[in-house]
């Protein structure tokens, strides 16, 4: 059950689109254009494509629009890389890149060290995949190098998308496809003016509306200094909009002038803090609550700050929590930094850049002036952008005078040339730190600061010192006036605590999380004035001091996965502030202090893993609470009566506990919005009482022993979600959940439930229907067609027999899911009535006939309708027998879903021909018509140009086949017994895959020899003449590029090895490939209805070192022939392949039969292994005057295959492999 979670989550998080903006305006005609780019030729080979423009243009904007929007055509491997420049300049920003798009595209965490091992990682993965990459805002050559490497490495179809400043890193990069996004249209720019200067997307009044359109004329129409500006507009009046157009239309560059005077607005600790937020924060892992933390104890007031930089659109908070400021405007708030003094870094207030700050801590250059310092040593040394660099950037993204100007000024009044430190980096004494006296942020993480630590400045308000090298925290760091201590992740095992005499005021949060070697919390009680204690991973700490009961201010104590904890205070009524308490993960604590009541102001009580068997009575004092999570405490067996005191209540999460019911009072709860009670086994009634809870929105019950759902009539006005799948005993749904006016999704699956009540169609506002394995469900009610809003319909593995007439109502639903619905015999005549229907999934059903409504559903996408079998299991159940299937036709409707893009019709028996007007299905990708009863294909099929996947496996009556489309990537063949004419495919040019196994009657494939994609060909128990003119046909480009041929032949190339191979490794040659040939054959024994698998499974490669297995691979031997012949197989692995990456030197690799096998009859009679090494298959062009000893691998099986005489290949060989 939870591996099926995981993989549910997984699949919604790889699914998730990404957030493009909060309001977008002139997006539809670029993406129209960009889309019409990737459509050219977007099945061959790998297209990359560059969008430039100057920064604030919306690049990103557009690059995020148009991944959203072609992501349905990369459906496992994609990734969104953002902020690519400003992330490859942190420290190892390159690696850690390196990391993120091998995690995000295959879940893989990888062991990178530097970006030479994560090329060779990222080649190793993205190997022959389809994927698509998106770099957003690059500014060097190198930064795509290192994220993508060769494009020869990606599979056919792959994407990578790249955005920059400078088209010049686009020509570089030799990118065809170039895109200039260009600003806005004047409409266009005057309706994102006013959304964000009026908070509306109407156009302003007509008073405004001459006004509106000048300013946003004057901003250049670039969308960054329009949205900039329009917020900055906000709630002023016609008099203010006017003077600060006129201070506007001074400024020579617009878009810095747009963001200087939105700065110029804010006041003095508005302006601190974000100098703050630029220079230092954006460079950390920071948390919007952290950073309020840290200026709340430099006693300024954030949440207001951080509100107006909001509301001004100078900063933007991530969904994570994370801050996020456009780069220019982070980096105009550096400049300003940077003017305070241009050739002297001491004399700035904030400094970032490694460089700069190592060069003033070496040399005793600090000064008074430096207000805030971050240095992180975590990683590797990688130099950020400094504002030399980002004026230079800014002169070429934006030319004009003012930049000139600006850029010749820095390139004059250099910085002094950066000594070289005199000492290690990561050694600094604490004497540098002496002389700046206003220093109040400081982050020295993993540093290790030589001296006494009193002489650090005593106007301290904040430091982070991850990987703080003492193991005894000295009480000089407590005595001065920080406000955030942050000691995270480091080594330290006791802090020593303030002389009795000598409290502080100033000490607001105390960061000590993943200090395992922690060994006790201190005595606190000298630090009146603290808010946060963080000790979450102390694993070392067994009971909490009563000191930490009587800090009277704390808001916040977080205990979390410390372990060990066994012991918790006995009297916590001195924590009258406190908001949050945390003890998740604390296994070994089995109780709880008896007075926790005596908390009035606590908010945030999470118990999820610990071992207490009950809440305390006091509980019910809390009148504030508003999460109580209980998950996975595994000895609560019940919650006190008196938990419906708590009446602020609005999150109550009691998963996986043993509760065995609920107190009555639980209907008390009038502002529980959550109820979450999954894998409560125990738990069988749920009281009448919940009808109470007025503002429950979700209730979730799955997995638990609930018998029924006690739902009133009227009742749970505010549920939006209501979930009880996998509720065994709950066999029937009340008539009263029509009641549930809000109600959006209802999850029912694999209950017992026998019928739906009518009274369901009253959910008018219903969304999601889910009923997957309900197996003693056999209808639905009429009423359901009054589910006017439902939007997916799950009912896989159901027993549904018929969908009522009434079904057709549903006009909103866009997903049905009806796979394995194995009673389902028809469908309603109404069925094409679902004009919204975007996907159909009605595999395995006993539907055998369409409604002739069918091709009314003009918005379908997709339709899968896949029946067993898959293919036939003898030759005798063909028309006239007595084993006669039911025959159907393809409504003649079926040519109006013009939007089709998959369909899989195997085995549906479909008899006749296919229509004539097949064309219609002109935006159909992929088309499966297995295992069906027609002879003949329209000449039209040629027409669906956008086609890349089509199979007509054991089509068996199928004698020819008519001209196909270009673009197709993928044609199956196999076991088309009666196909005698195939069309000239040499236009099919980026064809990788064809199956022809057992097409015995074909005597010719015209335009094979252009086939220069082609990766796999089968023709297996094929027509031996043909195959051998096939043999001659083969050449050496052709074989290069071939991962798997099967074909009639009786021997191996004489050059490859015919036993084990031992791997010796050559200086300077590294193994490119292995391939392996053997000749297999199914004995006399072998009926065709014996071996029923689409490839013979019976043939391994083993790789040993000495007598110890290190891998099994079985060979890809596709098409099992119908005759005893004799059939040889190729197999060329890359160098990415587990054959080739796992044999090392003195390692062994060889052939072996499957032990057991799969299926009987198969022989082996012949192998043989040949390991390809560096340079011997590079040479091009032609090689006939060499010597064989001289030629290419793929020259040599050219010639194996020439040599081929008529008649040899239907022979059979002598040998065989026991």
């Amino acid at each position: 059950m939870i591996d099926l979670v995981v993989k549910k989550v997984v699949a919604a998080v790889r699914n998730r689109p990404e957030i493009v903006a909060d309001y977008t305006v002139g997006l539809e005609s670029p993406i129209k254009d960009l889309m019409k780019l990737f459509n050219t030729e977007s099945s061959s080979g790998i297209q990359v494509m560059g969008l430039y423009g100057m920064g604030g243009i919306g690049k990103t904007t557009l690059a995020k629009a148009f991944y959203n929007k072609i992501i349905v055509n990369f459906n496992r491997h994609r990734v969104f890389i953002e902020s690519v420049r400003g992330k490859s300049s942190d420290q190892d920003g390159l690696v850690n890149l390196q990391k993120t798009l091998i995690k995000e595209l295959f879940r893989l965490v990888p062991e990178i060290e530097d970006v030479s091992i994560g090329l060779e990682k990222i080649k190793e993965n993205v190997h022959e995949k389809k994927i698509i990459v998106v770099l957003d805002d690059v500014d060097h050559i190198d930064q795509v190098n290192a994220l993508v490497g060769e494009t020869s490495w990606y599979g056919e179809g792959s994407l990578i998308v790249i955005t920059t400043r400078d088209s010049e890193i686009l020509s570089k990069l030799s990118v065809n496809q170039q895109y200039e996004v260009k600003c806005l249209t004047e409409p266009q720019a005057l309706k994102l003016f006013s959304f964000y200067s009026l908070r509306k997307e109407k156009p302003p009044t007509q008073g405004l509306l001459e006004l509106s359109k000048k300013i946003a004329e004057v901003t250049g129409l670039l969308p960054l200094a329009v949205k900039v500006f329009g917020s900055h507009f906000y709630d002023k009046d016609e008099n203010e909009w006017q003077v600060e157009l006129e201070k506007l239309k001074t400024q020579q560059d617009k878009l810095h002038g747009v963001l200087a005077l939105s700065f110029k607005s804010l006041d003095e600790e508005e302006k601190k803090i974000f100098l703050d937020i630029a220079c230092l924060f954006l460079k950390m892992d920071i948390t919007k609550e952290e950073v309020v933390d840290i200026l709340k104890g430099c006693g300024l007031n954030a949440e207001a700050a951080l509100r107006v930089l909001i509301q001004k659109s100078l900063l933007t908070i991530l969904t994570d929590d994370t801050l996020w400021m456009h780069d220019q405007i982070r980096d105009m708030g550096r400049q300003m930094v940077h003017k305070e003094s241009s050739d002297d870094p001491e004399m700035r207030s904030r400094l970032w850049d490694r460089g700069e700050i190592m060069n003033v801590l070496d040399y005793m250059k600090g000064t008074s002036s430096i207000r805030g310092i971050v240095l992180d040593f975590n990683k590797k040394f990688a130099r950020d952008h400094t504002a030399d660099e980002i004026f230079s950037s800014n002169l070429r993204n934006n030319p004009g005078i003012y930049s000139v100007f600006n850029y010749l000024k820095n390139k004059l009044v250099r910085f002094p040339a950066e000594e070289k430190p005199k000492r290690s980096e990561i050694t600094i004494p604490v004497e540098s730190f002496a002389p700046m006296k206003k220093l109040r942020l400081l982050q020295i993480n993993n540093v290790e600061l030589e001296g006494d630590l009193k002489l650090l400045p005593s106007e301290l308000k904040w430091i982070q010192w991850k990987g703080f090298p003492l193991e005894n925290l000295p009480p000089d760091i407590l005595s001065r006036q920080l406000g955030v201590l942050d000691l995270s992740e480091s080594g330290v095992r006791r802090v020593k605590t303030l002389p009795r005499k000598r409290g502080d005021e100033n000490l607001k949060v105390v960061n000590l999380r993943g200090c395992h070697g922690l060994e006790a919390i201190p005595d606190l009680s000298n630090h009146n004035a603290l808010e946060k204690l963080v000790l979450e991973r102390c694993n070392l700490l067994v009971k909490v001091p009563r000191s930490v009961g009587n800090l009277g201010k704390l808001l916040q104590l977080d205990l979390r996965r410390c372990s060990s904890l066994s012991e918790f205070l006995g009297d916590v009524s001195g924590l009258k502030c406190l908001e949050k308490f945390f003890l998740s993960g604390c296994s070994n604590l089995s109780v709880l202090p008896e007075n926790i009541g005596s908390m009035p102001c606590l908010k945030e009580l999470l118990l999820d893993g610990t071992a207490i068997s009950n809440l305390p009575y006091s509980i019910f004092r809390l009148q504030k609470l508003e999460k109580l999570s209980l998950m996975g405490c595994r000895s609560i067996e019940e919650l006190p009566s008196c938990v419906g005191y708590l009446t602020s209540l609005e999150d109550l999460y009691l998963d996986d506990t043993a509760l065995r019911n609920l107190p009555s009072s639980i209907g008390d709860l009038k502002n529980l919005q959550k109820l979450h009670l999954m894998r409560c086994t125990s738990l069988s009634t749920i009281p009448e009482t919940i009808n109470k809870l007025m503002s429950l929105k979700e209730l979730f019950i799955n997995g638990s022993a609930v018998e029924e759902l006690p739902i009133e009539t009227g009742s749970l006005l505010c549920l939006t979600d209501l979930s009880a799948g996998d509720c065994k005993f709950l066999k029937q749904v009340p008539s009263s959940i029509g009641g549930l006016n809000s109600l959006l999704q209802l999850q029912l699956d694999s209950t017992p439930i026998e019928a739906l009540p009518e009274e369901i169609g009253d959910l008018h506002f219903i969304r999601q229907l889910d009923l997957r394995n309900c197996k003693s469900l056999k209808a639905l009610p009429k009423t359901i067609g009054k589910m006017d809003t439902l939007y997916s319909l799950n009912l896989v593995g159901s027993n549904i027999e018929e969908l009522p007439e009434e079904f057709g109502k549903l006009e909103n639903l866009v997903e049905l899911r009806m796979n394995n619905c194995k009673m389902l015999k028809r469908l309603p005549k109404s069925f094409g009535d679902l004009k919204s229907l975007h996907r159909l999934y009605m595999q395995e059903t006993l539907v055998a006939e369409l409604p002739e409504s069918f091709g009314n559903l003009s918005n379908l996408m997709v339709l899968e309708m896949l029946k067993k079998p898959l293919f036939r299991i003898s030759e005798s159940n063909v028309p006239g027998t007595s084993e006669e299937p039911r025959f159907v036709e393809v409504p003649n409707s079926f040519s109006k879903l013009l939007k089709l893009e998959e369909l899989d019709a195997c085995s549906w028996r479909i008899s006749g021909k296919i229509p004539d007007d097949l064309e219609k299905l002109s935006c159909l990708m992929k088309l499966n018509l297995g295992n069906n009863y027609f002879h003949s294909l329209p000449s039209s099929l040629v027409k669906l140009s956008n086609l890349q996947e089509l199979s007509l496996r054991d089509c068996r009556e199928l004698k020819r086949l008519p001209p196909l489309p270009c673009k197709l990537e993928q044609l199956n063949l196999a076991n088309c017994f009666s196909l005698e004419s195939v069309s000239d495919l040499s236009e099919l040019t980026i064809l990788t895959d064809l199956n022809l196994t057992n097409c015995a009657k074909v005597v010719d494939i015209p335009g094979l020899e252009h086939l220069t994609a082609l990766k796999r060909l089968y023709m297996t128990g094929c027509n031996s003449n043909y195959s051998l003119a096939v043999k001659k046909r083969l050449s050496k480009a052709s074989l290069k590029m071939m991962r798997n041929l099967s074909l009639p032949g009786n021997r191996v190339p004489d050059w490859f090895s015919q036993g084990p191979v031992t791997f010796s490794a050559q200086p300077n040659r590294e193994l490119r490939g292995v391939i392996i040939a053997v000749v297999v054959a199914l004995n006399d024994e072998t009926e065709d209805d014996d071996y029923q698998l689409p490839d013979v499974m019976e043939v391994q490669a083993q790789i040993h070192k000495l007598d110890h297995h290190k891998c099994t691979n079985t060979l890809h031997l596709s098409g099992v022939p119908r005759t005893n012949n004799d059939q040889l197989h190729i197999c060329r692995y890359s160098a990415f392949h587990p054959l080739v990456t796992m044999l090392k030197d003195g390692y062994t690799i060889q052939v072996i039969k499957r032990n057991p096998p799969i299926k009987q009859g198969v022989e082996l009679k012949m192998h043989g292994i040949h390991l390809v090494y560096e340079g011997d298959d590079d040479l091009e062009g032609r090689e006939n005057t060499l010597p064989e000893a001289q030629q290419t691998v793929s020259q040599k099986l050219a010639n194996f295959f020439s040599s081929f005489e008529e008649g040899e290949a239907s022979a059979k060989g002598d040998s065989t492999v026991a």
